[in-house]
């Protein structure tokens, strides 16, 4: 429940009960006004978009969950939705910052589409004792950072040992300390251009997009205008 300033109560170092049995897993994304970091691609999101990502993960998690999204100023939203302000100014740096939550966590950029059941990809964030991102679709022997799986506990790591390192430069710096949802979860988180787009979803469960071509330019396409909603 966020407090009168829209941040979450205080946690420790440590949040005892991120764990126990029927813990929610917070889902996080961010949202900023575009600003001088703001790539051209990225210059159209709103709170509409993060009620429709919202709304993918209802449809599609039967496990308990908190919906979390860091914010440049305090927002007005249709869903319940928890706020948390970004703190200094707004850049791709800033993706970093929900690891202030230090619980598990799912956390998502906004050109996200939720079109499967999520169940797995949560209970992973309560097993495992490491990060899990995607391998880089066009760069294989690299890491990308369109979906985190993370347990709790990885606040120092990833965010207090952050000196503003640009997310996906970030991540890569920790690429011997991080699991491949590709390895640990196969088929379940996939590109939209560098898989989805020329395959079709098959057992795909997050889509997640970068650069050029969002969800809102492929209302044509069929599984975006079910999905994406």
């Amino acid at each position: 429940m966020a407090d009168a300033s829209g941040g979450l109560p205080p946690r420790g170092e440590n949040d005892e009960g991120a764990n126990r049995k029927g813990a929610p897993i917070a889902i996080a994304t961010l949202l900023w006004a575009p600003n001088e970091s703001t790539l051209h691609y990225s210059n159209m999101y709103d709170e509409g978009w993060v009620e429709k990502l919202y709304r993918g993960f209802a449809r599609n998690l039967t496990r308990p969950f908190r919906f979390v999204c860091f914010v440049d100023r305090i927002r007005e939203f249709a869903e319940p939705i928890e706020q948390e302000l970004i703190e200094g100014a707004p850049s791709y740096a800033s993706c970093i910052q929900p690891y202030r939550l230090n619980v598990p966590m799912i956390l998502v950029g906004l050109d996200t589409i939720v079109t499967g059941n999520c169940d797995e990809l949560a209970d992973f964030c309560f097993y495992s004792d490491r990060i899990a991102v995607p391998r880089d679709p066009f760069y294989p022997d690299k890491l990308c950072d369109g979906v985190h799986l993370a347990p709790a506990g990885m606040k120092a790591m990833m965010y207090d040992a952050h000196a503003g390192e640009n997310d996906m430069e970030w991540v890569r710096s920790h690429t011997e300390r991080l699991a491949v949802i590709d390895k640990e979860l196969p088929g379940q988180v996939n590109s939209y251009k560098g898989f989805v787009e020329r395959n079709g979803l098959l057992d795909t469960r997050i889509c997640y997009f970068h650069g050029e071509r969002k969800p809102h330019e492929l209302g044509h396409v069929g599984w975006v205008e079910r999905h994406w909603v």
